[in-house]
């Protein structure tokens, strides 16, 4: 066979190579191969793996390694605190943003218990809290009577009276009986909702709460 050129078999070492000649052009080059260590030199380089030495490579990698780790820490750090402060915004909304219930006669009845005492009742499921002032005296239809204004609220959640594990549980009364003061001390109840610094803040004028309040007891 005539002598291939060193020229022609390096230009078809790579295909050679990666194994992608056909048989005839295969035994050519390995026939070329067995007289030209020039060739069988290339062939081992083609053969040989690129690598980095590992103490070139370990400072680069531990560095990026090291960021990337940083990085998922601090993404995984806001993301459990953007988490938490969610869940305690649903929790303080929904156990802590109350409202006044709106009043309705078979809801909140004022009774007398045995001492003479008065006292709200409250009928409902459950109510957050209940506010009432002691008697006051304000003049009404030209006459000074002692008035005592009461308002309860509810949440979301509707808590504390309710037992929200064990709903069956036997409802306590005593929960939502709010002693006010003896009967012989009050003239009348109306059921406003209140704020009592505003009004201390404006003379401690109570008389304004009378145009939206509603008369729920008088003697």
């Amino acid at each position: 066979m005539k002598e291939i050129n060193c020229n022609i078999i390096k230009d078809i070492l790579p295909l050679y190579v990666d194994g992608v000649v056909s048989d005839d052009t295969k035994e050519m080059v390995e026939e070329h191969l067995e007289h030209c260590e020039e060739c069988k030199k290339e062939v081992k380089l083609m053969k040989q793996e690129i690598f980095i030495p590992a103490e070139k490579e370990a400072p680069l990698i531990k560095g990026f390694k090291k960021k990337l780790r940083n990085k998922k820490l601090i993404i995984s750090g806001l993301s459990i605190i953007l988490t938490g402060l969610i869940l305690f915004g649903v929790f303080s909304f929904s156990f802590h943003h109350n409202k006044v219930v709106p009043y309705e006669e078979s809801l909140i009845k004022i009774e007398t218990q045995d001492d003479d005492m008065l006292v709200s009742h409250y009928y409902g499921v459950s109510y957050y809290s209940v506010a009432a002032t002691h008697p006051i005296t304000l003049k009404i239809d030209g006459k000074e009577k002692n008035v005592i204004f009461l308002y309860y609220t509810e949440t979301f959640a509707k808590s504390h009276t309710r037992k929200l594990i064990n709903q069956e549980e036997t409802r306590d009364e005593r929960r939502f009986i709010f002693p006010l003061d003896k009967k012989e001390n009050v003239d009348a109840i109306y059921y406003a909702d209140f704020d009592a610094r505003e009004i201390f803040e404006k003379e401690n004028n109570w008389d304004t709460l009378l145009e939206n309040a509603v008369l729920i007891w008088e003697k």
